[in-house]
């Protein structure tokens, strides 16, 4: 699109390109991430959101929109991961949540050459619902940590 501004990709269940919401939160992309399996990336950030490992261990099975509403339940403001106890919605949680798109990236190597195929375009997260007050990883947050990941990849030439 030469001399006009690109069309943002809506990462989100409700993008209207197939790439946005295969790149959503809720997408269906089973990953493992420190020896644990989670059925999509809000299957881990939902987990987080607990302490005990049963509840960690439902939310890891459980599909996108479902974990959504399963982390509903929790009132935790902050988490334990890896030994180390920090706020959710910080830079350690952040950091923790770019680890978890990189292994679903890693574990769907098309998804990632799809995804940096669409390097420059600005990434956006417009979803059906307003954003909820004291949310964890604002909009804002998401698409810098989705920007990162993809001018990684296209920066590695992951793109063909």
């Amino acid at each position: 699109m030469t001399g006009a501004d690109p069309k943002p990709i809506n990462v989100s269940s409700a993008g209207d390109e197939e790439i946005g919401r295969r790149m959503s939160n809720f997408a269906a992309a089973p990953f493992t991430l420190d020896g644990r399996r989670y059925a999509s990336v809000e299957s881990f950030y939902v987990a987080l959101k607990f302490l005990d490992e049963a509840s960690r261990a439902e939310a890891a099975r459980l599909p996108g929109p479902e974990a959504y509403a399963f982390g509903k339940t929790s009132a935790l403001k902050e988490t334990e991961y890896g030994g180390r106890r920090f706020p959710l919605g910080g830079s350690e949680h952040h950091a923790l949540v770019a680890r978890a798109i990189r292994a679903k990236l890693a574990a769907h190597p098309d998804l990632a050459r799809a995804f940096a195929a669409t390097h420059p375009r600005p990434i956006v997260h417009v979803t059906r619902e307003p954003a909820r007050p004291g949310t964890f990883l604002p909009a804002a947050a998401l698409c810098r940590i989705l920007t990162e990941i993809r001018d990684e990849l296209a920066a590695r030439g992951i793109t063909s």
